[in-house]
């Protein structure tokens, strides 16, 4: 089984990793932003253009994508709505003196959306939002611990890094517990030690990492989790910067089971622009008040105006089950093309953000093979990351897609 047979990159492709690897320090900089990450030349390392659920990649060569930019394009790249409400408010004006009027309206149309919040506030990135969300809790519970779970992914900063280097990095998430998914039993064990030191628990909607199977979370677990936070007085956040419009309509606190006191948002929200949110309950605002939190760009005003847009399609074109029925169309093909080629996969998660596997396939070698054969004919299936349906997959668009699976399945060995 070679991964050799065809590199996604071509000539251009090529030239840019070399210019790249002189002027970037690679390796785990940006991770699973660069396509290395699936594995050099499995898929295309560079993108010239996209457009709907479409790339053209620096070579020319045409692809069907599903990753969305790991998550922003919930809409699709480039919708002519969104770019439409960018370029009217462009031209008022991007980064002004003072507060926009385009700032307030976001906000206020972020709280009548998502309810049981008081307050909110903007910024550009899911780990700002989140390291933010962190310090509230401290603030207001004068603790700074907190409480994570294994392998789940908040955010690039070094308190809450899965990954950090070995030395003060290391150290500066010291005060973070993390423990598996799904134990109940060891977040009980951990409040008995700890509990009144933590400031609060950062919950992830799903047990969702790279290259394994995508697990809910269980009844026993959500039930422990409300039980600390009451015990012990921890505030919960919700980092739903990933997950956010696409397990629930509502926000995926609403999928999860559980209400929280600070509700983190980001990657969809301006389908593909840089704006992420916070939004808490109103006990919480004089802890967020005594922080210290801006930045030049956190007030650019075309993002906002892409929000609010983005929010009203997503209403309108009732987007969630769009992508609902373009999930199942999509496992349902997949299932029927490994059934008849006889491959043993896994499709796990909800069918609007899946994970796929095949079984007995522990270092994911197969799985590269698929991805790179899917690029060869058109097709972008991640084999490390969960892929993203988008409003602008179509019924022809998820045909077309499954028959270059199918047709990339059959040609591997089983």
């Amino acid at each position: 089984m070679s991964l050799d047979d065809f590199c996604a990159d071509g000539p251009k492709g090529q030239g840019l990793w070399k210019r790249a690897e002189q002027v970037l320090p690679g390796g785990g900089v940006y991770l699973t932003r660069s396509a290395d990450f699936a594995g050099r030349g499995v898929v295309p390392g560079f993108i010239e253009e996209a457009d709907g659920c479409r790339l053209v990649d620096v070579d020319g060569r045409k692809y069907i994508d599903f990753l969305g930019a790991n998550g922003p394009n919930l809409l699709g790249y480039c919708h002519p709505e969104i770019e439409e409400a960018v370029r009217r408010q462009a031209a008022k004006g991007v980064s002004v003196s003072f507060f926009s009027p385009s700032m307030i309206e976001t906000v206020e149309g972020l709280l009548d959306y998502f309810s049981g919040f008081d307050w909110g506030l903007l910024s550009k990135t899911g780990s700002e939002t989140l390291t933010f969300a962190t310090r509230v809790a401290k603030q207001h519970t004068q603790r700074d611990h907190l409480v994570a779970f294994d392998s789940a992914y908040h955010g690039s900063a070094p308190e809450l890094a899965i990954l950090p280097p070995s030395g003060p990095l290391t150290r500066a998430g010291e005060n973070v517990h993390r423990i598996a998914w799904n134990d109940a039993e060891a977040l009980e064990a951990l409040g008995r030690r700890v509990g009144d030191k933590i400031a609060g628990v950062l919950l992830n909607p799903l047990d969702q990492n790279p290259r394994q199977i995508t697990q809910d979370i269980s009844d026993d677990f959500r039930n422990a989790i409300s039980a600390f936070c009451d015990r012990y007085g921890s505030l919960l956040i919700l980092d739903d910067v990933r997950h956010g419009f696409r397990l629930h309509p509502e926000g995926s606190h609403k999928y999860v089971g559980l209400e929280p006191d600070i509700l983190c948002l980001g990657k969809a929200l301006g389908n593909g622009y840089a704006l992420s949110a916070v939004l808490a309950k109103e006990e919480f605002r004089s802890a967020a008040q005594s922080i210290l939190y801006t930045s030049t760009h956190h007030f650019e005003t075309s993002p906002m105006r892409a929000a609010l847009k983005t929010l009203e399609i997503y209403q309108r074109d009732n987007v969630f089950e769009h992508i609902s029925r373009a999930g199942e169309q999509l496992r349902a093909g997949f299932v029927t093309a490994a059934e008849k080629s006889g491959h043993a996969i896994s499709y796990s998660g909800p069918v609007t953000m899946p994970t796929f596997l095949f079984q007995n396939d522990p270092k994911c070698k197969k799985l590269r093979l698929f991805s790179r054969k899917a690029a060869e004919k058109g097709a972008i299936f991640h084999p490390s990351l969960n892929w993203n349906l988008s409003l602008a997959h179509t019924t022809q668009d998820i045909d077309e897609a499954v028959k270059i699976a199918a047709a990339a399945m059959s040609e591997m060995p089983v």
